[in-house]
């Protein structure tokens, strides 16, 4: 393909809404381009109108995996937009729209790399292939679902083509990182009950906030030691307090209070060892006359850690420079990826991410450097070729 090509199935792409929903329209439009290239693909639903598509090329045991969702958050306010968001829109060099940077640029690159590898008949030396995942923005609800298939269990190495670069709007440049780990997630709720009351009269009554409360002041009390422990690679871990709620009316007391809280974990303080401490704090507040509390985990996802020295992180490090006229700075981040729902069923796979898009995901007028995007997707087939005749 040529340039405009390549752009052109970036711009369809970015003017099917996925904002949390109709990933199969778009998965039908790409299974489209691929039967045109002669390449099957599988739909698999997790959901009414929600699709993941999966499909290969190649033959052989060694199988390398590519990655990428095709859901966005929303767009927000249309006013903060300086351009139609679902209108891939070209101004000094950047192509903007809704998901260029998260992650349909991404994803769309590793698309065009397979279909110009087939088309191109290069001899692979083994098997690729792709999972564009829906749902990865709220729950990774499409990776979950892929889960039994037989999808992940043998795939050798994953590359997940989320963003990875940093824009430098001064200079017009980008820094293109590879990240080798990613924290885990821990997400949990503190429930506490209580009883109702009239607020005159507070001692006929069991204040389910206060409960929280004195809950909470042991949490941040245990947190603020346990962050004190630095994983090799990690480091430490992050808690946040990101919902409470509690009350009905400010004239009664409190019969039910919540706290939900999100941690990102590390290998040296995992999602078990926390859940567990925390639950023996609330037996031991439970104790106490009144206290009603109880733990319910929301979700749990292991950190993700390959090794710097793993044949995977090593070629991207040795070719980024060749496409992206800079070197590959290896780091970590504490957001989490689909890779960190795949782990649960292959563990043994080395993970690299390194995407085209930028630090503007998420935002209004998210874009896409357009070199960047066409690099990235020549980047990928260097990668694939090498891989697997390495």
């Amino acid at each position: 393909m040529n340039s405009v090509e390549r752009i052109s199935i970036l711009e369809k792409s970015i003017s099917i809404k996925t904002d949390g929903q109709n990933e199969q329209e778009l998965a039908e439009y790409f299974k489209q381009i691929l039967k045109y290239h002669n390449i099957e693909s599988t739909e698999i639903p997790f959901a009414k109108g929600r699709s993941n598509l999966i499909f290969s090329i190649g033959e052989g045991d060694r199988i390398l995996g590519l990655t990428g969702h095709m859901d966005t958050v929303n767009v927000g306010p249309l006013s903060d937009w300086q351009s139609d968001p679902f209108v891939l829109t070209e101004m000094e060099e950047k192509l903007f729209g809704r998901g260029t940077s998260d992650m349909k640029g991404g994803l769309v690159a590793l698309i065009i790399a397979l279909i110009e590898l087939k088309d191109e008949k290069v001899d692979l030396g083994g098997k690729i292939r792709i999972l564009a995942t829906g749902g990865e923005e709220k729950g990774q609800l499409g990776s979950a679902s892929l889960l039994g298939h037989h999808l992940i269990s043998d795939i050798e190495a994953l590359i997940v083509a989320e963003p990875s670069r940093l824009s430098n709007p001064k200079l017009g440049e980008s820094t293109q990182f590879a990240i080798f780990a990613q924290n885990g997630v821990l997400d949990y709720e503190v429930i506490s009950k209580g009883k109702s009351a009239h607020s005159s009269m507070p001692e006929l009554g069991i204040n389910a906030i206060d409960n929280l409360q004195e809950y909470m002041n042991q949490q941040k009390k245990y947190f603020g030691n346990m962050a004190q422990i630095d994983d090799s690679v990690l480091g430490k871990i992050i808690p946040v307090n990101s919902i409470i709620s509690g009350g009905e009316q400010i004239n009664s007391v409190p019969a039910y209070a919540k706290l939900t809280t999100k941690v990102r974990t590390t290998t040296s303080v995992n999602a078990e060892q926390i859940i567990n401490d925390l639950e023996d704090i609330i037996i031991a507040l439970n104790k106490v006359a009144d206290m009603n509390l109880e733990l319910n985990v929301l979700r749990q996802l292991d950190p993700v850690v390959t090794s710097k020295d793993s044949s995977i992180i090593k070629l991207v490090s040795l070719y980024g420079p060749e496409f992206f006229k800079q070197q590959i700075t290896l780091r970590t981040v504490a957001g989490t990826t689909d890779a960190a729902t795949f782990i649960s069923e292959n563990s043994r796979m080395d993970i690299a991410q390194i995407g085209p898009g930028n630090d503007s995901s998420h935002m209004a007028n998210e874009y896409i450097f357009k070199q960047d995007f066409l690099d990235y997707i020549d980047f990928i087939k260097k990668i694939i070729i090498s891989y697997l005749n390495d």
